[in-house]
């Protein structure tokens, strides 16, 4: 009976410990499905600011939100590389700015309300940057109206591509009045007292000459300093902060730079000879050029001293219709065809009227306007110089749009065409981006022959097949290497430079690579050291710019603390340092006498003058910078001398003997002065502050 109730007592206790497996087997199976949110969280997680989190989806809205802003205006779809880390880190120092001080705002009661954001926006107290986006260009001033009807505009047409932009001003303005109350609430906090103009003003635009007794610790040599272990790794432990690193790889790699080859040259060689025949017989020179060159027929007239000197004497000479070539200029082979000739003068003097339009709906309003002025104009009901005054937006209205002389390069393209081969008097109309132009030439420098070639192009670059090649050597490299020990034993037996370099996580360039983030990212995220970098493709050859590249991780730096062994050298130094300025400090105060003649004697050392020392820096004339003289000279009488005084570089003996120059300013104008240096400098350095005493961890690494 004993024994089957052992088993009962036994089989419970299986049953509870088999339903227990099973239960967490099913919650941990839950959990870490791939849609798991819990895991799911951390693996968005881009950023931890003072405990919240920021997951990647939010960071990247708001990067598209300011890089859509960004495109729309620069006129632009795409963002290069210097664009995209600038948008990147604004995006960045955004969420983190409104991260901290949202709750700085919200524990101090700061906030915006709804009718000063209206007075702002439309209101009597238009906001700065209201005004930068509202305002005339000219006068600066802000038409209420004008605001008003955009605002109308976007509350009947919420999906219009302006409303992006719009929340992102109103977000700026909400942002700038916030920031703006919470600096002048610290402002108003700060406060100078009478003694801190007092020393302020014992200070200013004063002038010492100083004695003075110098001993370097670079005279004492390194070698008659002893220290132990213990006190190397005690300064160490005590100075820890002074040996902090970044997390970083080093890694080699090989390059496989993507140019052309010697077939590449023959074969474009063998095109441009093969169609110049089809090029002497064409009729449409424009057209033919714009169907088969690398670059489109520039429609410019051209000086002989503009063109080098073989093409320009064949060009000079040559029937219209006649070919030159084939030639060569760098990596491009050429034929160029007389397309026309044509008289015209190397400058100008003109005159114009500029109607603007910014968007193709103001354009046909433009045209409109400037074509009407032109027929004025020509059919004299009025002249030039009045339709300029009354209707030019331009700055040269006042002067009735005259432009004074000037020559080719300094205009628009579109303009300088026109402006050159406009008749003396005539009246021409051009459309640049700025609107369209109603241009009369009113004098003009004496005419020369001018070319204009239709130039028929081809550059010499890698074929596909070229390309095919150099990434199967790329490949077959990095598969016969497959680590690091493989890696540098088969660049050795292929003669194969290697370049190496240091990386940090969020850097977007190697030096002598470019633009390789790609590279960065996988040497962090997903190499082992002594392995060849691979990428998410899983592949070990990346492509950056006209290279193929292929790296090994050669060593890896974790953030933090750089290990003793690391930086003993460092330490050694500092150490020796320290003990002689010991040394030193007590032999100067040892030394130390009624006169600092006698004091140099006793030292064995000279006394020597600096003029000119000025109170407010750290340098003096044959010491160098030495903060510590400027903290004890500002304490000092004239004619006293010194303590020892221990600085940077060694230990010194001051006196003062005259001091020159005397400030006009009172106390109250010292504190007014210091107050509002101050309450200048609170924006950043209150922002700073809190930067400071929170954790922000930094995740960008991961998925940029």
């Amino acid at each position: 009976m004993a024994t089957l109730q052992k088993l009962r007592d036994r089989a419970g206790l299986l049953i509870a410990i088999v339903i227990f497996v099973a239960l967490a087997a099913f919650i941990l199976g839950d959990l870490l499905q791939s849609g798991s949110s819990v895991f799911m969280g951390k693996q968005m997680e881009i950023a931890e600011i003072d405990g919240e989190s920021i997951e990647y989806p939010e960071f990247q809205q708001r990067f598209d939100q300011i890089a859509n802003i960004y495109k729309q205006n620069n006129q632009t779809n795409t963002l290069d590389e210097n664009a995209y880390q600038q948008i990147l880190n604004q995006t960045w120092e955004t969420l983190v700015n409104e991260t901290l001080m949202g709750e700085v705002y919200q524990n101090l009661g700061i906030e915006v309300t709804s009718d000063e954001m209206f007075e702002m926006v439309q209101g009597n107290k238009l906001h700065p940057i209201i005004v930068q986006v509202f305002g005339n260009q000219q006068t600066g001033e802000v038409d209420k109206a004008q605001v008003i009807q955009f605002l109308k505009y976007l509350q009947d047409n919420p999906d219009a591509p302006q409303m992006e932009s719009w929340l992102n001003i109103e977000r700026e303005v909400m942002k700038a009045k916030l920031n703006t109350k919470y600096t002048d609430l610290v402002g108003k906090a700060l406060y100078a007292n009478s003694l801190q103009a007092k020393q302020s003003l014992a200070v200013k635009e004063k002038v010492a000459n100083l004695q003075f007794i110098q001993k370097k610790f670079n005279s004492i040599a390194d070698s008659t300093v002893t220290f132990t272990e213990s006190e190397l790794k005690d300064y160490y432990n005590k100075n820890i902060d002074q040996y902090k690193q970044d997390a970083q790889k080093t890694i080699n790699y090989i390059v496989f730079n993507i140019v052309p080859s010697e077939q590449d040259e023959k074969d474009v060689e063998k095109w441009i000879n093969d169609i110049k025949r089809e090029f002497e017989n064409a009729t449409d020179n424009v057209q033919f050029v714009n169907m088969n060159a690398d670059n489109r027929f520039d429609d410019v007239y051209t000086k002989s001293d503009m063109l080098s000197e073989e093409l320009s004497a064949w060009a000079f000479s040559a029937e219209t219709g006649e070919v030159y070539g084939t030639y060569r200029e760098g990596n491009v082979y050429k034929l160029a065809k007389l397309n026309d000739t044509m008289l015209l003068p190397d400058s100008v003097k003109a005159s114009h009227i500029l109607i603007r339009a910014e968007n193709a709906n103001e354009a046909q309003m433009a045209f409109t306007v400037a074509d009407s002025l032109k027929n004025a104009i020509e059919n004299k009901a009025v002249s030039f110089e009045q339709a300029a005054k009354d209707n030019s937006q331009d700055g040269s209205a006042a002067n009735g749009g005259d432009l004074g002389w000037f020559g080719r390069g300094v205009m628009v393209a579109p303009f300088e065409k026109a402006a050159f081969r406009a008749e003396l008097n005539e009246v021409v109309m051009v459309q640049t981006q700025f609107g369209f132009h109603l241009i009369k030439v009113t004098a003009q420098s004496k005419k020369s022959k001018h070319v204009q070639l239709a130039i028929l192009d081809r550059e010499i670059v890698p074929s596909t097949a070229t390309y095919q090649k150099l990434y199967s050597d790329a490949s077959k490299f990095a598969a016969e290497a497959t680590n690091l020990e493989g890696f540098n034993t088969k660049a050795d037996e292929m003669g194969l430079s290697k370049r190496a370099a240091v990386i940090k996580e969020n850097d977007r360039q190697i030096t002598g690579l470019g633009a390789s983030r790609n590279l960065v990212r996988a040497a962090f995220i997903d190499s082992k050291v002594g392995d060849l970098v691979s990428g998410t493709d899983n592949s070990p050859v990346f492509e950056i710019d006209n290279k193929f590249v292929v790296a090994a991780l050669v060593s890896s730096q974790k953030e933090g603390n750089q290990p003793f062994d690391a930086v003993k050298a460092r330490v050694e130094n500092e150490v020796i340092k320290d003990k002689k300025k010991a040394m030193l400090l007590a032999d100067f105060t040892k030394a130390k006498a009624a006169s600092i003649e006698e004091t140099a004697q006793n030292l064995g050392l000279e006394v020597e003058s600096a003029n000119g020392f000025n109170f407010n820096y750290g340098s003096v004339n044959a010491i160098g910078y030495e903060p510590s003289i400027n903290g004890a000279a500002s304490a000092l009488e004239v004619g006293v001398l010194s303590n020892p005084i221990a600085g940077r570089n060694g230990v010194y003996f001051i006196k003062i003997t005259e001091i020159n120059g005397q400030t006009e300013e009172t106390i109250e104008q010292e504190k007014t002065a210091l107050y509002e240096s101050s309450s200048y400098r609170a924006n950043f350095q209150a922002l700073q502050a809190i930067k400071n005493n929170v954790e922000i961890v930094d995740k960008r690494s991961k998925f940029y």
